[in-house]
Parts: C-alpha cells; structure tokens; sequence
C-alpha cells in the first residue's frame, strides 16, 4: 500500500427550498449563507441570531449536571472548614488547563488568600524576589537561562539525582531571586541547592554575600562540592531529602508574593494542585497522588479530564480519607466510581443538555455553579474562558452548543486580554493576527503538551497561572524548548516508523497499522500516530514499553469508532480509554503480536474500503464572482471554526491559472487562479499587442503539499478545485487567498 494522494469528493446534502427562501428572506443572506446556516442546524431567525451572536446568557445551568450540587457542597464544606484542596489533572492541555482554571479561580476563594486582620496587601512584609531594575533581569535572566542550557558536569549530575529519585519535585534550576542566580530551589520549602567547583577568593565572597542574603529572606542554603556530587551521590540525596522533610512549607503569608513566579510558591497553604508524571505514573488518577495527598493533608482532591474509571484508585483514597470530586468528559464504563461526585454530561444517568463539553469545560462548569451559589457574577468568569478555548481547540472537540459560546469568548479573550503566558507564547512564536483555533491547534497546543510529554506537566501549568510577564517569559522559553525537543524526537520516530512500513509488505497489505518499539519516546508516539495515519489512511496504534509495561496512542479516520475496536480487544488489554477517534490503552509485552492481529481482525470486519480513502466534505459549489467582501464578512462570523463547525470548503469549476504557478517552500504550489463566470457576459479589451483578453475572476492560491500538479496547473490546463477561503495580510493590507484542498482534472 503506497501513501495516500487520492481523495474522494462528497458534496453535503443541500437544504430543503422553503428553508432557504426564508432564510433569504428573514436573515437577508445569500442562498449559499442560507444553506451553511440549515447545514449547521440554523433554520430560523432567532437561531441565526443565537448562531451569529454567541451569548454567555446561554450557556445552560450547571446545575442540570449530576452531582453538582454534592461537588459545590463539598467545596463549600472544605473552605468552611479551612481543610485542604489538591486539584489533580491530566497532563496534557486539556488536563493543565483545566487545573490553572480550576486552581486560579478557587485560589481567590480560601481563606489564607485573604490578607488578615484588615491587614492590605501593600502593609505586607515579605521579601521581593526579583530585583525591580527591569533591565538588570532581563540580563540576569539571559545569563540564568544560558547557564541552564550549559550546565557544569556536576550540575547536570545534581539535576539527574533530584529527578531519579524523585526530590525534584519543586524543585527550578539556574533561578532568580532578586539579584542572584542559585543552581537549584525549592521555593514550596525555601531551600537552595548550591554546588560549587574550584572557589577563587572574589567567589567565595560572592557566595556569602548570597548566603547572607538568602538567610535574611528565610532561605536555607545547602552547599556541595563538585567531588561530592559526582562521588558521593547517595549521601547527597539523603541530605537533601532529610532537609526537605525538616522544613516546613511556607505560610500562606510568606507564600503570597511568590505566585508570579509559578506553583512552587503558589499562594494558599490550604490549596495546591498535582500533575502526574507521564512516565512514572502514567495517565489519569495514580495512587502516587493520592499518597501525596495523604502525606500532605489533603482531604478533598478535585480530579480533573480523569478519573471517570477509576474505580479502584477512588477506593484507595476513601480508605485514606480522603474524598473526590471527578470532573471528566469521557465516556464512563459500567460501574461509576464511588467518588463524593462525578461529573461526567457522558454518565447515562446525566440529564445535561450538551453531552461534548472538555475536561476545562467540566472544570469550568464547576467554577460556574460555585460561582451562581455564592453570587459571584459571570463576568467574573469570562478571565478564565481563554483556557477553556485551548482545551476545546487542542483536545478536537466540537465547537458547537455550548462549546462555540466558550470558544468565542475565549478567543476574544485571548486575542484582547491575553494572560501573560499566552502573551509570553505568542511573542515568542511571532504571531502579530488574531489568533484562531487553528493556531492554538498547531501552534499553542503542541507547546504546552511538550512539558508533559517531554518531562512535567507541571511547568505548562506554572506558565499558565504565572501573573508576571516576567516568569511567563521564563517558564515559555522552557516549554518552546520542550518543544523543540519533541519536534526533533517526533521526527525521527516517524522517520523509523515510515521505513518499518516500507520494508514490510504485509503491513503494506494491512487495514490498520500497529507497530512497537520498546524504545519510543512514549511522549511522542501519539503526534506520530497521527502524522502516519496522514500518511496511510487507516487506524493507527503506536506503542512503546517502560516499566514493563506496554503503553499505545491511536488514531482514527474519519466515520471508523477507534475506540469501540480496541474495546472488542480488551482481553488482552490491561487499561483503556478515550475518544471514538483517539484512544489510549496499556497491555503486557507478551500480548503484544496478538493484540495487533486481532485488532486488524477486527477492523477488517467492520471498515468499510471507503473509509480508507481520504474525504473531503464540500458545503457548496460556487463561482469565483460570488465571493464579494460582503461574502466573506459574513462568513467569518461563522467562526470559531472547528469539529461540528468546519470553515466551509467550496468547489469551484473550469478554473485556470494566470501563469505566475510557482513552488514555494519545499513541495507547495503557489498559483493565482481565475475562472469566467458563467454569469457574466465577457468584455472584450485590448492586451498587449492588440489581442482581445476576456476578462475573468482572479484569486491568488497556496495548495500546501501539492507540487504534484505543477505542471499540469502551469500549463493553463482547466480544472476543478476545492478550497477555504482566507484572509492574508501583507504590508498592511488585507487580500482574500484560497486554500486549496484539493483539485481534479
């Protein structure tokens, strides 16, 4: 089987005639607007309306949910009372989103957030942690961030001790405080880790001019030398594990201040949140976080994009007393764990209009009851909507009903208000325009999931919540660099996983592909997955091993329920979960060579030969004089595009080029493209030379990955193409551009 080039066309159903004309004739569009709008389940004014002006008003009572008036009542119990309260998340975007939603909003409702005593928060006296000359930190954190790039041997010893045996926690390296960098704090426990090489005089003032300033701001300094850390590990990481468990955590007064620079001095004693490790604890809640809990006496945990099957993991935290709270949107299996409340719109039991929410949008719903039973109004709600937009653009759920109402304001969020972190990120990418759901899809989304797939979660949290432009800077610096790793990384697994394909012709021969590598970064194998099923159009699974375990991520195409085949294998599985078109799932190494012949069993059974072939959905057939500005300004308020609300693809017919066809970047086409309307009653002028040149409708073109029709399009030869259309900006002028999707001979 050869990689996939050839699509197959479907035009969409057209609207009922009586439907149009009043759409016509009540919203005053044209017919093409009129049957996108049925297309989307529009069919009157006031729907129209609804549809084009999104209203929080509409968004529907959060407590239609099940169990939410037991979650609100819980948390209202737990700030009562003063007890503790873990948000626990996933650690991808939709699960560190919705844990800095949740954990922003429910920070500003315990006590210890509150100054005491009439006490203001300028009367406070606690230490300034950044030196307030501007420009002296943006060189000092230029240095901080080089030294951290080029550790010493003995630092980058350090680091991999800390993180083996499982202290680094809280633990930031090369950071600022005030005017001096340290090699390694815990701010949680206000503890810096020094490691020194050879000391000359100047440096050894240096160093107690550090140490005493530390000390005055109620730091403890621990000092090793080179020899010790590369000699002597076990009896370095005794000492920095016995003086964590000695000091006590900062108090909510003295923790205050610290928030701008992330989680590990976030503001509440009574409130902090979690994040498992993708590679020690794997996905959803693990018993390492609740044992973290208990340790640290937390008696509620609220469980985030997680949780709805486990069963077992709810026992273990109701045998340490500890109760749960479970906002999850994916789909539940027979028996609902017995948490103190599960929220979960996908529970049959769940009268909950709109069933599509994402994890931040459970999270979300959560906030909002709390919010409608403590009279907090909504406005004050909209500052935490830009998280909800990245969780439903980034997880691929559909923007409709109540999610395209989250994504609007979301977006318009972002896009006028941004919180640092998004500015921070969108600085450092470079992008100047609007921002749409495409771009936090390929742009936003990738750079917050690197931190969990290349080392914590806990770092794509911290950016989000940071409140300084200062640490946002920072923590975004660390998350592209991520990223770039996991780009690099991405690569070569798909590069290995490609030529595993090519040297075998019965995975050629095969309607799904499951390959294994006991050595894939099992942060990766899921972007790889998708990018081959791109490749071969067909269910795909990638797995990889560590801990003895077998771990996999699939995709789908389009029509085919992933998950429902993967469920008719789970004989041979340990764990599974997710989406019909995306899915996770854990098995023993010995069961993998029959889980990947069952599985093609399966599939093979129940894929229709259709499906293996790539489709592209067009909404209408048009001509090129029917797009007007006044026809793409109305089209743009369709957006937020997405799942459920796709930006429409049109089909045009006898199309041409000019003759400027050109390849741009490595394998895309760029072309301007003109076709005579039918409609029109061609007018004759004079070319040069005096030929007569009948006058057309032009656009410029970018078909992305389509060099193939170079020299058939450069030729003039006439065609049929489907295409988005866009909006491009150059030199400060706007211009509309297609998007070809496709073309056909």
């Amino acid at each position: 089987m050869q990689s996939v080039t050839t699509k197959r066309w479907k035009i969409k159903e057209s609207a009922p005639a009586e439907v149009i004309d009043r759409l016509v004739k009540e919203v005053k569009v044209s017919p093409v607007i009129a049957n996108l709008l049925w297309d989307r389940g529009v069919n009157t004014y006031d729907e129209a309306k609804l549809f084009f002006r999104p209203q929080l008003a509409h968004l529907h009572d959060p407590f239609l949910m099940k169990d939410m008036d037991k979650a609100v009542a819980r948390i209202e119990k737990a700030i009562k009372n003063k007890e503790k309260i873990l948000i626990y998340g996933d650690y991808d975007v939709d699960g560190t989103t919705s844990v800095a939603l949740v954990y922003s909003f429910f920070r500003q409702q315990t006590p210890s957030n509150s100054p005491k005593g009439g006490e203001s928060e300028g009367r406070r006296t606690t230490p300034n942690y950044h030196t307030s000359d501007k420009q002296m930190w943006k060189l000092l954190h230029k240095k901080a961030v080089e030294m951290r790039d080029n550790p010493t041997p003995a630092e980058n010893v350090m680091w991999q001790l800390l993180r083996k045996h499982g202290v680094d926690f809280h633990f930031r390296r090369q950071h600022l405080i005030d005017r001096f960098i340290v090699d390694f704090v815990c701010l949680e426990k206000s503890l810096v880790v020094e490691v020194d090489g050879d000391v000359h005089d100047y440096q050894k003032q240096e160093d107690k001019d550090r140490t005493n300033f530390l000390n005055s701001e109620r730091f403890t300094v621990i000092r090793f030398r080179n020899e010790e850390v590369i000699g002597n590990t076990d009896d370095v990481v005794k000492q920095i594990s016995d003086k964590l468990q000695s000091l006590p955590s900062r108090n909510a007064l003295h923790a205050q201040p610290l928030s701008p620079l992330g989680r590990d001095g976030v503001g509440s004693e009574l409130i902090d949140f979690y994040i498992p490790d993708r590679y020690k604890e794997g996905y959803g809640i693990s018993t390492a976080g609740i044992d973290f809990a208990a340790e640290n006496n937390f008696s509620l945990i609220i469980a985030l994009d997680c949780g709805i099957k486990s069963i077992d993991k709810v026992e273990y935290a109701n045998k340490k007393n500890i109760d749960l709270i479970l906002c999850d949107h994916h789909l539940p299996g027979e028996k609902i764990p017995d948490a103190v409340a599960v929220l979960d719109p996908k529970r049959k039991d769940c009268p909950y209009p709109y069933k599509e929410l994402s994890g931040c949008g459970i999270g979300f719903k959560l906030v909002q009851a709390f919010s409608q039973k403590n009279n907090i109004p909504l406005e004050k709600l909209e500052q935490y909507l830009d998280l909800c937009a990245i969780s439903i653009a980034a997880d691929i759920v559909p923007i409709t009903g109540e999610n395209r109402i989250l994504a609007f304001y979301g977006l318009k969020q972002i896009n006028t208000s941004p919180r640092p972190g998004i500015r921070a990120m969108m600085e450092m990418t470079k992008m100047k325009k609007e921002l749409t759901i495409t771009d936090i899809v390929f742009v936003i989304g990738p750079r917050i999931n690197a931190a969990g797939r290349m080392e914590s979660g806990k770092k794509a949290v911290e950016m989000l919540i940071s409140s300084t432009s200062e640490h946002a800077i920072e923590t975004g610096n660390y998350l592209d660099k991520n990223n770039s790793d996991r780009r690099d990384l991405d690569i070569f697994t798909t590069q290995q996983a490609l030529a595993m394909i090519a040297e075998s012709s019965i995975l050629q021969l095969r309607k799904t592909t499951v390959l294994f590598d006991p050595n894939w970064h099992k942060g990766v194998i899921g972007i790889v997955a998708s990018r081959l099923t791109e490749t071969y159009y067909r269910p795909t699974i990638l797995l990889t091993q560590s801990n003895g375990v077998v771990s996999g991520s699939a995709r789908s195409v389009k029509d085919f329920d992933v998950y429902e085949a993967i469920s008719a294998c789970s004989d041979l599985l340990e764990q599974f979960g997710g989406h019909k078109y995306a899915a996770g799932l854990t098995l023993k190494p010995e069961n993998v060579k029959a889980f990947q012949e069952k599985f093609e069993q399966v599939v093979s059974a129940t894929i229709a030969d259709e499906m293996l072939i790539p489709e592209i959905e067009i909404d209408a057939e048009i001509n090129f004089s029917d797009i007007t500005p006044g026809f793409y300004n109305i089209l743009k308020q369709f957006g937020p595009f997405g799942p459920g609300n796709m930006n429409p693809i049109f089909m045009t017919k006898k199309v041409s080029e000019k003759g400027y066809t050109s390849i741009v970047g490595k394998n895309h086409l760029k072309m301007e493209l003109k076709q005579t309307s039918p409609r029109l009653t061609p007018t004759l002028s004079k070319g040069e030379g005096g030929n007569p040149k009948e006058r057309g409708v032009s656009f410029p073109a970018i078909a992305f990955g389509m060099d193939e029709h170079y020299e058939y399009v450069a030729k003039k030869n006439s065609f049929t193409v489907c295409y988005h259309i866009n909006e491009q900006e150059w030199e400060g002028k706007s211009y509309l551009q297609l998007q070809v999707k496709d073309l056909k001979k």
